[in-house]
């Protein structure tokens, strides 16, 4: 092979990880969702695409940008090899990054990201650019030594990276901060104030208990209006950090604790 050769199969294999960057085939998105019944959502997303970004859209362009050098060395402008086998090395990484499974697990749902099918190819198109690069620059064992290391490192940092913005993506579910929140009087449900401090929660004057929760779900229990009664909720958010309350289930006093939290939008106050 001469080294035109190799520049028309790096130009190549850069341009076409470019373009199937925009098939939605890169990314298995799987959720599954609990608490109100047993659900699999299932998708596949491109580079552009929600969790495709940023990591493998940093190497998708990447892969352009080499592409794009191999051809204008090709049209004789100066371009230095060790600069083609570098980010042919990045690309590489990144690809690879990008097929490495990524889990989040959440109270209410779980989130699994792994490999598509193009992810794969994309793989194979980008090793076959540090191999070019490879043959182009002959580089001394150090050098080849060097590019590797770049690699490994585009892979454990586009890998740790991508489940580190799963799990600032995702989050804890969590909605309610310690503070007061108060709800105006809304149907037969008088105005209330309701103040959570550490483990302990009191609801204007009617009812007090500690606070546990995980996820959205928060749990009320050892109410001295109601010795023995736990009650359970899924704390939502209703904008502006104020909460809304769903009941799982709670039998304190007929149902009266249950109505009180889960009538209208507890306001927080600033």
């Amino acid at each position: 092979m001469t080294r035109r050769r190799w520049l028309v199969l790096m130009g190549v294999f850069g341009l076409g990880i470019f373009a199937l960057s925009f098939v939605n085939l890169w990314i298995v998105h799987e959720r599954v969702l609990r608490g109100e019944g047993y659900r699999l959502v299932h998708y596949l997303l491109s580079a552009w695409r929600g969790v495709g970004m940023p990591v493998l859209t940093i190497g998708v362009l990447v892969a352009l940008a080499v592409g794009l050098g191999a051809i204008a060395a090709l049209g004789g402008r100066r371009v230095p090899s060790w600069l083609l086998l570098t980010g042919s090395c990045v690309a590489l990484g990144l690809t690879l990054a990008a097929a490495w499974p990524v889990s989040q697990l959440g109270h209410a749902s779980d989130v699994h990201l792994t490999v598509g099918l193009l992810t794969a190819v994309g793989v194979i198109l980008a090793a076959g650019m540090v191999v070019a690069a490879v043959a182009i620059a002959r580089p001394r064992r150090r050098v080849l030594a060097a590019a590797a290391g770049v690699a490994l490192v585009a892979l454990v940092g586009g890998a740790a990276g991508r489940w580190w913005g799963l799990q600032l993506a995702e989050g804890t579910g969590r909605h309610w901060s310690e503070g007061s929140y108060e709800r105006p009087a809304t149907g037969d449900e008088p105005a209330e104030t309701m103040t959570i401090a550490g483990d302990r929660v009191t609801i204007g004057d009617r009812w007090a208990g500690t606070w546990e929760w995980s996820g959205w779900t928060v749990t009320v229990d050892n109410d001295p209006a109601c010795p023995g009664s736990r009650g359970t909720y899924h704390a939502r958010d209703a904008g502006e950090e104020n909460l809304y309350f769903v009941t799982v289930v709670d039998t304190c006093a007929d149902g009266a604790r249950a109505a009180d939290l889960e009538t209208g939008t507890w306001i927080r106050v600033p």
